[in-house]
């Protein structure tokens, strides 16, 4: 019957996990879940209580095992902790600090320092506990739940959809810290041994239901956009390997059909006439996590006149699609020409993402060759050739020094850098390519006040400034009649969407969607409104220069279109980060498949340009066959394994 008794150790841990559950179920109903009726979220408090209490019960049954039948010894528990910590470490923590021991230590040594790194975070936990039982008293108890919940409610708010791992090793230490100070605290049994026995029985079965069941791909895509949803991020039984060959029946469109073709061997695409004079120079600019809104809004017209001017004066694609949501792999597309996965990606450098096994020329190596000048003044050491091989190819390399306290390589030296070498030249012609980095988070190079959105808009005003003294220097220096000037973006910015506050996330719109300007002499006032791939531009630098493009090459030149010709427009575009593909199709569905959460959504951006209703959850054989379409255009580029 009821009575006071010391809270055991094993329910104690139970309490806890269920606490991080009450802390995930506070973030879950505030989170913003557009596209989520009712029953979506009540299935989401369901399923991710459900699992976390799953979790809670397998550590109580640990513990309840150790206590039965490990020796009596005070100093077993932390290590038997200690070695279990590590071993899951290694397993599911491993990963994500890949790419930090990478650039702490190189490929020759980031293995171990990869297990050291692994080894040493997982003795939280068994710190966190030896610290619970410090504090295991009255007063302190409570001091050390609070630290855990705190601790639980940062886990939250930090490293944004990825490191699944660290966040699950958070979660486990908050939980060992309150439920080593919870373990003996006096408390009153209300229950009766039956009545505990049941309650026990129907938290194992709701538990290992949201473990075994597939809550369905709408539940399943809001879960995993939860970062302490720790089952959901890893493998469930639901989540299956994606099996490609059930897709090889999807039929392609007849009139998709031209796009879906790709082969290494195809010849040469001829250049286009002349477009420019022979000594012509042609600059390059990417500007950082400038996303196509920003040049659409009106309001922002006052801080970025000469990015407007430009727009108004030049041809101007305000639905530019970049190959990727991250900066090298967007480059190293737009210099080779290839869709990201197209290409052969080597881990061995501090970036995390290599050409060094990439053979194939870049747009650098054929304009050199070609004897056309080319330079590449660098704002940041991850694009320096000898570090990733990504801007292979160009005579010259500016690296832009870091003045003292700040962080990078800011407009105004990168501009300074650029028109020293613009005084250099003489005749023949030139191709210059510069990324300004400015407007990179956490923007806190322009002005420091306001929202993030309005810091990174005045980021990009001291970008446009500087562009408004090449402009001036261009036009004094009598250079305009012979230059062309390109300005795009290497990816998007998100603040707040889809519950992303940066980049290098799923390509939704806010992040793979981005302006491009060309402007010069030659070039008309024109505005495309179709989705235009920013790979067009590899295609395009050789045409400019009178080349000829590999027959690889995906993109088509727009050359044709400077000069006042209709783009190639109705293409199927792919937008790709890590290992979650997107492909727009040309009637405004974007399909988007995240093989490592294993989601699939399917947006009409006609009807639904914020990506907020997934067709995938109404329309599941619609979902299916589009879903086909992108995985037959992946194969059919060579960009994944054609199944056997």
């Amino acid at each position: 019957m009821a009575g006071d008794r010391p809270l055991t150790p094993a329910a104690a841990i139970v309490l806890a996990w269920a606490g991080l559950a009450l802390v995930n179920a506070g973030c879950i109903a505030a989170r913003a879940l557009p596209n989520a009726g009712p029953r979506v979220r009540a299935l989401n408090h369901l399923f991710d209580a459900g699992q976390l209490l799953f979790l809670g019960l397998v550590c109580g049954l640990a513990v309840a095992l150790w206590l039965r039948l490990a020796p009596r010894r005070a100093w077993l528990a932390p290590l038997a902790l200690s070695l279990v910590a590590a071993i899951l470490a290694l397993a599911i923590v491993a990963p994500d600090l890949d790419n930090f021991a990478l650039r702490l230590a190189g490929r020759e040594r980031a293995g171990l320092v990869d297990v050291l790194l692994t080894v040493a975070l997982a003795q939280a936990v068994p710190l966190a506990y030896l610290l619970g039982r410090r504090m295991a008293r009255p007063r302190m108890r409570w001091l050390a739940v609070a630290v855990a919940t705190f601790a639980a409610i940062v886990n939250t708010r930090i490293l944004p959809l990825d490191y699944p791992g660290v966040h699950a090793f958070l979660a486990w230490t908050a939980a060992t810290l309150a439920a080593a100070a919870l373990a003996g605290m006096q408390w009153r049994r209300r229950l009766s041994s039956a009545a505990q026995r049941v309650v026990v029985g129907v938290a194992v079965i709701f538990s290992v239901g949201a473990v075994v069941i597939d809550p369905g791909n709408t539940v399943r895509v809001e879960l995993t956009r939860l970062d302490s949803a720790l089952l959901a991020a890893h493998v469930p039984p639901w989540r299956a390997e994606v099996d490609n060959s059930q897709y090889g029946h999807i039929p392609i469109p007849p009139e998709l059909a031209p796009w879906f073709e790709w082969s290494a061997d195809a010849p040469p695409v001829a250049a286009s006439e002349p477009l420019l004079p022979p000594d012509a120079i042609v600059l390059f600019f990417t500007l950082d996590s400038m996303r196509a809104e920003v040049l659409q809004n009106p309001a922002n017209r006052a801080l970025l006149p000469t990015l407007h001017r430009w727009r108004d004066a030049g041809f101007y694609v305000p639905r530019a699609i970049s190959p990727s949501t991250v900066t090298r792999f967007t480059l190293a597309s737009l210099f080779t020409g290839l869709e990201v996965p197209q290409l052969k990606w080597a881990r061995d450098s501090a970036t995390q993402g290599s050409l060094v096994k990439e053979e194939r020329p870049r747009i650098a190596d054929l304009l050199t060759a070609r004897g056309v000048t080319t330079i590449h003044v660098i704002s940041q050491f991850e694009l320096v050739n000898h570090v990733n091989k990504i801007g292979r190819g160009f005579s010259e390399e500016i690296e832009v020094p870091i003045a003292r306290g700040d962080r990078l390589a800011y407009a105004p030296a990168v501009m300074d850098a650029i028109l020293t070498r613009l005084r250099q030249h003489g005749d023949g012609p030139l191709f210059l390519f510069s990324h300004f980095m400015d407007a990179h988070h956490p923007f806190d190079s322009g002005d420091r006040k306001g929202r993030a959105y309005e810091r990174h808009v005045s980021e990009l005003a001291n970008i446009d400034r500087e562009l408004a003294r090449l402009d001036a220097w261009l036009d004094e220096a009598g250079l305009w009649p012979r230059t062309l000037i390109v300005v795009s973006a290497d990816h998007g910015q998100a603040f707040g969407q889809h519950g992303v506050q940066h980049h290098g996330g799923p390509p939704y719109e806010e992040q793979c969607r981005v302006p491009l300007i060309v402007i010069g002499p030659p070039v008309p006032a024109r505005t495309s409104l179709c989705d235009l791939p920013l790979l067009d531009l590899s295609p395009t630098f050789l045409d400019l220069f009178g080349l000829e493009a590999p027959g690889w090459f995906v993109g088509r030149s727009l050359v044709p279109a400077l000069r006042g010709e209709s783009p190639a427009c109705g293409r199927p575009v792919l937008s790709t980060t890590w290992d979650v593909f997107a492909l727009l199709l040309p009637e405004g569905l974007k399909i988007l498949d995240n093989r490592r959460k294993r989601t699939l959504e399917v947006y009409d951006l006609k009807a639904d340009p914020r990506e907020a209703f997934n067709v995938c959850d109404t329309d599941p054989a619609g979902c299916d066959a589009r879903v086909g379409l992108l995985r037959r255009y992946l194969e059919l580029h060579w960009a994944i394994t054609a199944p056997r």
